[in-house]
């Protein structure tokens, strides 16, 4: 039989390990119970375009009587342990031997010696003592790869019976090709709505008019499949009979002209500084990518438009009629063909005039774009009952996975405490973790399938889920730092994004000069700011939207009020760049390449995100050249170090990491810093006035001011906010920089903002920050970085730590918003009170200024 593409048997052997063995596979992490032989299946596993004939030609002619022989004939023949087993296409070749109706093979005979002799080209082979000898070495190779962490699947060998020969290749074939082309008439006969849905297609395929339609085998499979459904499991994705249901849809799929089906999702999270601003992202799961570049602008619009509209899926099917569900998922909402059940929690998006829309629920409506709204979190028992359950987007059978977490590589994730993935989708299954490589550390995991540990993890583990009769097993490894990007992307395209500026010049109008460094007060950064490090630099190779970081961040730090002075210190830190979408109330942040800064006085300081493993190549490195690495810590337990390097060689240092060099700047003018926009708040709606005593917006004029600063957006969320500043008469000033916008206020208003306490410049206010280049100057200056210290009194304390030219700086540019007299004094709510009285002013429920000037 002549070959019709270049394949060889070990190109065959590779594509079959991978489709049947791997859990990477179609069949995921569950046991292999059957191996499903039959020709259509042959040409998915081959990889390429072939009908089922080309295929099963293709596969037979790398066969050859000798090698057949020498591995299916005898049993004594030696079995070499490779990370791939050598033997497997022959055990394939005995299932389809078992199966299929093949060319030149006499269909009256159920001698399996004589099959596979005429398949080969002769009469009959004439031994096959090493059949079951093949079976048994492959479940052996199997356990011993999962004790060693590999991504393969459990071989589960059946009763082989008195057939002591070839009974497991016998009775691992599942079906015969003759059974499926029978049931495969069948399921074509019936609606696509049915077969898609295992509730409906059990009955329907139950009724007592299919009952000798069905071949046996297959029957045996579909009554074994409802009977666990009936029973409560949900755990039945990779039974034999549903395998089998949907490896027929494909094929009539294709029979139809379709394209291969692509499995992808939509993700939702919420960025923006009130964490209330949707950011979508498609993930395209079939070629398992994780795409977090800065491509589409996060609108709903945008990546609703690269959603394929597959009749298949049922997250298309649902689009087709105006909305989308979204279910809560490890830190994101997630929308995919899964679907929802009872026990989720959903949001929902709804084009005018859906059915969602008219739906009674207590939610509210937000619009997300023209014609498209999303609502508040509603309880998946109330779509399912409005929905309906036969509804394809309600989930009926579970396939567990590890979901959230901060993914390095396929299969690879952030060992970190507070960082680790989940396991969802398992329904009343119980799960447990399993080391197969590693010795340090204890990973344990809830009822829930939260993940927790108490240190940094390196290794191997394996989750196992079970539900009665079954199991699924999920091996995956942890690793407690990221790999350093091989290269850092360029910004952000233009056109779409632009860089986030606080300061209109920042072209130096001083001398630089280096300040004095101080120990005093420096504090080691705790293991969460560790961690977060290595998260971070996780995606320095692509970059990070608004929503993803806020959510990364929020996952070492839930529920806390510190989430934006935490990504504030990482930007002041030089790890991160913040730029804005031009069409999109949407941020995206760029990881800074790493480089190097020289200071006064001979040494240099490193600039942009380092995680572990690029500051393990510098000490490395400097170490040969002889430059010494010197690691200063920050301001506060959340502040990140700052390392300072020292020594004759650091010129070639940077010329040996490829990490460009740079001197240090002088500071710009403090005058004449305001970066005017020409948007005005026609056409916006006012969604927040800054409370300059509470130091928020809010959505209410809480202290009245005879200046207020004021957040305006256009209720589409089409481009980014707008930050005005006004008096009575009328608009001052306006910009983007929310940065700017706050200092002004509190400088017009003469309402200090900051105080200069000891050595450092203190926040009096529970948010508000420097601008970004002088606080990046300080760090370089004093070699301590900026942070937040959650204080015990109303506000959080976010410090810096100045020289005597910045507190200049900062007293000319700040004015009555820097308070450089102020004594210290403790953070308690009656100390606050007390400060004020003894200043002349009164306490924050009725205050307002003592004069104000411009």
């Amino acid at each position: 039989m002549p070959a019709v593409t270049t394949l060889t048997g070990a190109d065959w052997n590779v594509r079959l390990c991978s489709h049947y063995l791997s859990s990477d596979g179609p069949y995921g992490g569950v046991p292999m119970t059957f191996l499903d032989a039959t020709v259509p299946e042959l040409a998915t596993a081959s990889g390429e375009a072939w009908s089922g004939d080309e295929a099963l030609n293709s596969f037979l002619s790398g066969f050859g009587i000798g090698d057949v022989t020498r591995w299916l004939g005898r049993d004594d023949y030696p079995l070499r342990d490779k990370d791939r087993p050598p033997y497997f296409r022959y055990l394939v070749l005995t299932c389809v031997i078992a199966v299929n109706d093949i060319a030149g093979v006499d269909r009256g005979t159920h001698n399996f010696r004589r099959r596979l002799g005429q398949t080969l080209g002769m009469e009959e082979l004439q031994t096959v003592n090493g059949v079951n000898r093949l079976w048994r070495a492959l479940a052996d190779w199997s356990a011993r790869q999962r004790r060693n962490g590999l991504a393969v699947r459990e071989v589960v060998l059946p009763d082989y019976g008195t057939m002591n020969l070839i009974g497991y290749a016998v009775r691992m074939a599942f079906p015969s090709w003759r059974d499926r082309t029978q049931f495969t008439a069948i399921l074509r006969g019936i609606p696509e709505a049915v077969r898609i849905s295992p509730g409906r297609l059990v009955a329907e395929l139950s009724r007592p008019h299919r009952t000798l339609d069905i071949p046996k085998a297959i029957v045996e499979a579909l009554t074994d499949f409802g009977t666990r459904r009936t029973s409560g499991q949900t755990m039945l994705d990779g039974h034999r009979f549903w395998s089998l249901v949907k490896s027929i849809e494909a094929e009539l799929a294709v029979e139809a002209g379709e394209a291969p089906h692509r499995r992808v999702s939509v993700e939702l999270r919420f960025g923006g500084y009130g964490q209330d601003e949707p950011e979508f992202r498609l993930v395209d799961k079939t070629a398992g990518s994780f795409d977090a570049t800065p491509e589409g602008d996060g609108s709903w619009l945008d990546t609703m438009a690269s959603i394929p509209r597959d009749p298949r899926s049922a997250m298309a099917k649902a689009l087709a009629r105006g909305y989308a569900i979204f279910k809560r998922s490890a830190g994101c909402w997630v929308c995919d063909d899964a679907g929802i059940d009872t026990n989720d929690i959903c949001m929902i998006v709804a084009a005018d005039g859906s059915a969602p829309r008219a739906w009674r629920l207590m939610a509210a409506w937000s619009e997300i774009g023209p014609g498209w709204r999303l609502s508040e979190r509603v309880d998946g028992s109330d779509i399912v009952r409005l929905l309906g359950i036969n509804d394809p987007g309600v989930r009926e059978l579970d396939r567990p996975k590890l979901v959230g977490g901060v993914s390095l590589k396929r299969g690879v994730y952030l060992g970190r405490p507070g960082f680790l993935p989940r396991v969802e989708q398992f329904g009343a299954g119980t799960v447990a973790a399993t080391r197969l490589v590693g010795s340090h550390g204890e990973l344990a995991v809830a009822d829930d399938g939260v993940m927790t540990a108490t240190q940094p993890l390196d290794g191997i583990w394996r989750v196992s889920v079970a539900q009665g009769g079954n199991s699924l097993d999920i091996p995956f490894a942890l690793e407690r730092n990221a790999a350093e990007p091989a290269v850092y992307p360029p910004p952000p395209r233009a056109d779409r994004w632009r860089p986030e500026e606080e300061l209109r010049n920042t072209v130096p109008a001083s001398v630089p000069c280096r300040g004095t460094l101080s120990e005093s007060g420096s504090v080691e950064p705790t293991e969460t700011i560790s961690a977060l490090c290595e998260a971070i630099v996780s995606r320095a190779g692509s970059g990070w939207r608004d929503g993803d970081l806020v959510g990364l961040v929020e996952s070492a730090y839930p529920k806390s009020p510190i989430i934006w002075d935490i990504i504030r210190s990482f930007q002041e830190a030089g790890w991160l760049d913040a730029y804005s979408s031009t069409s999109w109330r949407a941020r995206f942040w760029r990881c800074r390449p790493p480089g190097i800064i020289g200071i006064p006085g001979g040494d240099a300081v490193v600039d942009g995100a380092t995680g572990s493993a690029a500051l393990d190549r510098l000490r490395e490195t400097a170490n040969r050249l002889g430059v010494a690495v010197l690691v200063h810590d920050g301001i506060s337990p959340n502040s990140l170090s700052t390392v300072r390097l020292s020594g004759p060689g650091i010129g070639k240092l940077s010329e040996a990491l490829a990490w460009p060099m740079t001197v240090l700047e002088g500071l710009p003018s403090p005058s004449d810093q305001w970066i005017e926009d020409s948007r005005t708040p026609e056409g916006r709606i006012r969604t927040a006035i800054w409370s300059h005593e509470v130091g928020l917006f809010l959505e209410y004029n809480r202290d009245p001011m005879p200046i207020t600063v004021e957040c305006w957006a256009r209720e589409r969320r089409d481009e980014p906010d707008l930050y005005v500043v006004r008096d009575r008469s009328g608009v001052l000033r306006k910009t983007r920089s929310r940065v700017a916008a706050v200092l002004e206020g509190h400088r017009l208003n003469r309402v200090p903002l900051f105080s200069k306490r000891e050595d450092r410049v203190v926040r009096t206010r529970k948010s508000g920050h420097l601008p970004l280049p002088i606080a990046r100057a300080m760090r370089f200056r004093s070699l301590r970085a900026s942070g937040v210290s959650p204080g015990e009194g109303p506000n959080r304390e976010y410090s810096y730590s100045p020289d005597r030219e910045i507190e200049m700086w900062l007293g000319n540019y700040l004015g009555a918003a820097f308070e450089t007299g102020a004594a210290s004094r403790s953070g308690t709510a009656a100390s606050e009170v007390e400060w004020r009285h003894r200043g002349g002013r009164r306490p924050a429920w009725n205050a307002y200024p003592i004069g104000y000037g411009r």
